[in-house]
């Protein structure tokens, strides 16, 4: 099953790197998992313009805004589509705005395909999203009988810095795509380009299908005897949000019937973030704040969730773990290949102890007795009697914890509830004296805050606001791994999504607190216009449901996959003493965070690209062009060199002396790749993983690294700098593959002729057409990107 994070980076792409999107999404100051700021239940997660502001619909240019997407494929089983926000009138300026909009999804994650007992059954819900006059309109157009076969022309993130005409787009068989007389087209903006040297207007657009904008965004000639005024249409609407328009009723909760079935796929566009005004009680006049934000919750009904969580099925397969036990001998590797010893140390795991590590990281290696030995840091290995060998699906054994919370009676008093002490007391089990002084000493803090929590007085309308404090700092720090003991915290509790104002569990707000009218009027608005879950079975008859938090959780079911990770990288540069791992780990990241980008998207194009990179870097993974080459070696590498064959003793190396490797650069580069300057061939020579060459390359480098990274580095001017980092020497080669377009070579495929014309690309003039081939078939048998 596809499972997708509910949110992407600003230029649209997945986050390929879970801890990224962590940190973006601990940007937020609210929506904080199990217990809210203000202290109240919270169980999901809140997307809002700290951690993502693309995701706020632009009206001037909204196919620049990026949608937050749904997280797995399902059925659409409720929605609300509010034409406008809810407008909550307390005594203020104007009403608050709030809004109700949201999508509700099920769906079923199967943990064996043929034992239906072993799935789990998951709900999506998206709350606080963009209702319908978040939405511009845009003006339709009609092609003309003038306006058939006009030319489609390609769209960039680029498109705002250019001046000419782009590019025409083509079809798989090369052929020009034109438009048909009768297409009606949706425009979202207006430029002018220049084509054939005068001005020409033109129009970024998107093709009408089934009454709604669709497919991929293109730009089209303007003129008027090509296209003619059809009426308006929103754009940038959610698909299905365009069935709940069919649908008809807005304002209110819907739950589709068979006829009306809306499913979509983990990826689809759910909608954008949705305004909410604050009011600051403490000011006064009171000033009202906008923040922009969407509420996420992963939610089941499923009475097996604590044995799914226990695994009693007994599920090996999928992405499978190690999990290091306590006070374990650590082991050295001596000498390599299958020949390799392992010799127990005196150091044991301690701080070590109960750390997960995926297996695949490990480069598991059995001996000739059989017994397999895991790397867990360089130059240290456990025997595999000393780990804990877990699959996906061993979640209990992962740290998940299910915890079954007594019926609220308070909503404003989630600190007191019992749940609260289950929770700690989970987060100290994972604390103990033999791992440490620190891991001692928190469990004392533990021990010191559970017996607090426990030794509470009765629910007060005024409690102890330093004890409240210190509870919710216990959920909450951000010290010793205890985030991620919490977002493993699987809580069944009472859902405030039933709400009313006239609910008990709320009468503190409303009756009893001596709350201001502000706040009243405030919190009833909220719960009118966010109120669901008594309206759609089966949660009608249901207060209680599982709460997951919606990153982590999915974050373990995700498939194996689809990113680059240093063991494949390993099968390429595979002695440690020439490349280490951690310079291996930065390629595999900066790799990852461009693969859609520059087009490194599919697993021929990786295979092809890998196989010209290792030739130009070779074992060593040099990214230091190093021309101390042989005086006999200089002709068949160098053109000039055959042209002058009376310098190849002069400044090639041999018995009596060093290659002169600045004159060797300087002559064999000299006049081309832009270099005009003496020096400029020295100067400019072949850095990064590509070997990027000439002045020409190191301009161009420098203006797409600007447009694409926002990288301010001039690196004509400094281009030592390409060798200053890791993320420099990788991204020189992305921009080479993408700016001369190699992968459309690439997408030729796994083929000799194939490889031949990606190397003409990259180095016309080689000699080394042969071993770049059989890098890509080496590669290629040894099934490094198979999972990618």
């Amino acid at each position: 099953m596809d499972i997708r994070y509910p949110v992407r980076k600003a230029d649209g792409r997945d986050y390929k790197n879970y801890d990224e999107l962590l940190t973006d999404i601990r940007k937020n100051a609210h929506g904080w998992w199990l217990l809210g700021v203000n202290r109240y239940w919270h169980g999901g997660i809140h997307i809002g313009t700290s951690s993502s502001p693309a995701s706020v619909l632009n009206q001037d240019t909204p196919e620049k805004s990026v949608p937050l997407q749904f997280m797995m494929d399902g059925e659409v089983v409720a929605w609300r589509v509010n034409r406008d926000y809810a407008a909550i009138e307390c005594y203020q300026e104007r009403p608050l705005r709030q809004s109700g909009t949201f999508v509700l999804v099920k769906s079923v994650y199967k943990s064996d395909e043929q034992d239906e007992s072993s799935w789990l059954t998951l709900y999506q819900l998206y709350m606080h999203i963009a209702p319908l006059s978040e939405f511009p309109k845009r003006p339709l157009y009609r092609v003309t009988q003038k306006g058939h076969g006009v030319r489609m022309r390609k769209h960039s993130r680029h498109d705002d810095s250019r001046e000419i005409a782009p590019d025409v787009l083509a079809n798989k068989h090369g052929h020009v795509r034109t438009l048909v007389q009768g297409d009606t087209l949706a425009v979202l903006q207006q430029k002018s380009f220049l084509l054939e040297q005068r001005p020409e207007p033109f129009a970024l657009v998107q093709c009408l299908q089934d009454g709604k904008p669709a497919g991929d965004l293109f730009w089209v000639s303007m003129r008027p005897e090509y296209l003619e005024s059809d009426g308006e249409c929103y754009v940038c609407l959610p698909d299905w949000m365009h069935s709940a328009l069919n649908h008809g009723v807005f304002d209110d909760v819907v739950v589709p019937s068979v006829p009306l079935k809306v499913t979509v796929k983990a990826g689809d566009a759910v909608g954008f973030l949705s305004a909410q005004d604050l009011a600051d009680e403490d000011n006064y006049p009171q000033i009202i704040t906008t923040d922009y934000k969407a509420h996420i919750e992963l939610l089941s009904l499923d009475e097996h969730v604590p044995d799914f969580v226990a695994n009693v099925k007994g599920i090996k397969t999928g992405k499978q773990f190690i999990k290091l036990k306590l006070k374990r001998p650590l082991y050295l590797r001596n000498g390599e290949g299958e020949e390799s010893t392992f010799e127990q140390m005196s150091a044991i795991t301690r701080a070590d102890a109960g750390k997960i590590i995926p297996r695949d990281t490990t480069y598991p290696f059995t001996d000739k007795t059989g017994v397999t030995y895991f790397q867990i840091r360089p130059h240290t290995w456990v025997h595999q009697d000393d780990v804990e060998q877990l699959s996906q699906h061993d979640l209990a054994e992962l740290n998940f914890h299910c915890i079954e919370a007594e019926p609220t009676t308070d909503f404003t008093r989630t600190l007191d509830e019992h749940w609260l002490i289950e929770a700690l007391k989970s987060i100290r089990s994972y604390f103990d004296g033999e791992k440490g002084p620190d891991s001692s000493q928190a469990g004392m803090f533990y021990d010191s805050v559970i017996r607090n929590a426990e030794n509470r007085r009765p629910p007060s309308p005024y409690p102890d606001k330093s004890q409240d404090a210190q509870l919710f700092g216990a959920l909450h720090t951000n010290q010793m791994n205890i985030p991620e003991y919490a977002r493993r915290l699987i809580v069944k509790h009472d859902s405030d999504w039933h709400s009313t104002r006239d609910d008990t569990r709320w009468s503190s707000v409303f009756k009893f607190r001596d709350e201001s009218p502000v706040v009243k009027m405030a919190n009833g608005g909220f719960l009118d216009a966010t109120r669901w879950m008594d309206k759609v079975p089966p949660f009608a008859s249901q207060r209680s449901v599982w709460h997951f938090h919606p990153l982590e959780f999915l974050k373990m079911l995700k498939p194996a996959g689809g990113e680059i990770t240093l063991p494949m990288l390993r099968k390429i540069w595979t002695n440690s003493r020439n490349v280490s791992d951690e310079i291996l780990q930065q390629v595999a990241d900066e790799l990852n965070d461009n693969l859609e980008r520059c087009h490194l998207d599919t697993e021929v194009r990786l295979y092809h690209f890998m196989a010209q990179v290792y030739q130009e870097t070779g074992a060593t993974f040099m990214i230091d062009e190093d021309l101390n080459y042989a005086a006999t070696a200089l002709p068949g590498l160098f053109k000039y060199y055959r042209l002058h064959p009376d310098e190849q003793q002069i400044d090639g190396r041999t018995t009596a002396h060093r290659a002169d490797q600045e004159a060797i650069a300087n002559k064999a580069y000299g006049g081309r790749n832009g270099n005009t300057e003496p020096g400029d061939g020295w100067r400019y020579k072949g850095r990064g993983m590509k070997q990027l060459t000439g002045r020409y390359n190191y301009r161009a480098f420098t203006q797409y690294a600007n447009k694409v990274w926002g990288d301010p580095v001039d690196y004509e001017e400094h281009p030592e700098l390409i060798t200053a980092s890791t993320k420099q020497v990788v991204r020189s080669a992305l921009f080479f593959w993408d700016f001369y377009e190699a992968y459309k070579k690439a997408d030729a495929g796994i083929t000799e002729n194939a490889s031949h014309n990606v190397t003409n690309i990259v180095n016309p003039g080689t000699d080394t057409k042969g071993a770049r081939y059989k890098n890509l078939i080496t590669f290629v048998d040894k099934k490094i990107f198979s999972d990618i």
